[in-house]
């Protein structure tokens, strides 16, 4: 069924540039015969495009999506890398909060872009739910904010595609070694330790001129020091030089006090945490009902608080700025 494809371009990372060509680039997003482009993003190797993007999808079981990061160059503009997404395995995921490998045609991954996507199908009976916005929103403030994580939000709310990675087997295998090496119940442990020391370290296997090394051949010990039948002193119980330590609270206990203040505090501030004020921008195809019930408030309560801003409640203008607590 015929339908329309939302499109948020974020910001691309990893960008391998020409280097003749100045580091201005941009995205070109196009189904079928469909085609959009975002505007330049000059002098840098991580453009943020910030650009809310709609293609129309006549047959979303057979198209694809093209994405393509373009360098502008002076004699031409250039790809740096592409990709194509099937239409067919989105459009029942709702919204999708992932970071694309854009490839060059050789098959090797020049840059990373990242885009918020959200499938609509002409025949719903219902509006765009306002998860999309709100994920293009906090993808934005991600991008603004200068994080490099990949930008998945809240798994209640959003689904990012999947990409499982799988432990190798050289990790597998060296943290096995590790775990055996320091097991002294182990029969391999030795054998594994003794295999993988190191040859700079000597004296016993402590570091050379380390205070723990043991004593060169020939060197007189304080057992072999001590005048016949008196015991040698042990190093441990030498008595130590420098500044005194003050008492330890046992068992890494709190006192009672402290704890008391710390749980005010921590309380204090969940408290105005919740209480925050929430805001929601409005955006096409959004209607106060259908807002308020992505809150999970009262379409009441909400037109309450915005009555100076909704003169009508069955009329939402796109940009308006709604307080939702």
């Amino acid at each position: 069924m015929a339908g329309k494809l939302c499109v948020s371009v974020i910001e691309a990372r990893n960008v391998q540039a020409d280097d003749f060509a100045g580091k201005n680039f941009y995205v070109k997003l196009r189904v079928g015969s469909n085609e959009v482009k975002t505007d330049v993003v000059k002098g840098s190797l991580a453009p943020k495009f910030l650009k809310d993007c709609r293609l129309a999808v006549p047959t979303p079981e057979s198209d694809y999506l093209r994405i393509e990061l373009l360098q502008v160059g002076p004699r031409g503009d250039l790809v740096v890398g592409s990709d194509d997404l099937r239409l067919l395995s989105i459009t029942a995921r709702g919204t999708i909060v992932h970071w694309f490998s854009l490839k060059t045609a050789s098959r090797s991954v020049s840059a990373e872009l990242c885009l918020v996507l959200r499938f609509l199908s002409a025949g719903a009976n219902r509006p765009m739910s306002p998860t999309y916005a709100i994920a293009a929103r906090q993808a934005r403030e991600r991008a603004l904010d200068g994080s490099s994580e990949p930008q998945v939000p809240a798994r209640s709310a959003f689904r990012d595609l999947p990409a499982p990675a799988t432990p190798t087997a050289s990790t597998s295998t060296r943290y096995a070694n590790l775990a055996a090496a320091a097991s002294p119940d182990s029969p391999a442990g030795p054998a594994v330790a003794s295999a993988g020391a190191s040859p700079a370290l000597s004296n016993g296997g402590a570091p050379a001129g380390s205070r723990y090394a043991s004593p060169a051949a020939g060197a007189v010990t304080p057992a072999q020091s001590s005048p016949p039948g008196q015991v040698a002193a042990s190093p441990a119980s030498a008595p130590r030089s420098g500044p005194k330590r003050g008492p330890r609270i046992k068992g890494g206990q709190v006192p009672l006090p402290l704890a008391v203040l710390g749980g005010l505090v921590v309380g204090a501030l969940m408290y105005m945490w919740r209480k925050r004020p929430v805001y929601y921008e409005v955006q096409e195809d959004d209607t106060l009902c259908h807002i308020a019930s992505c809150f999970k408030k009262r379409v009441e309560d909400v037109y309450a608080k915005n009555k100076t801003i909704l003169k009508n409640p069955n009329r939402l203008y796109p940009g308006d700025r709604l307080r939702i607590r």
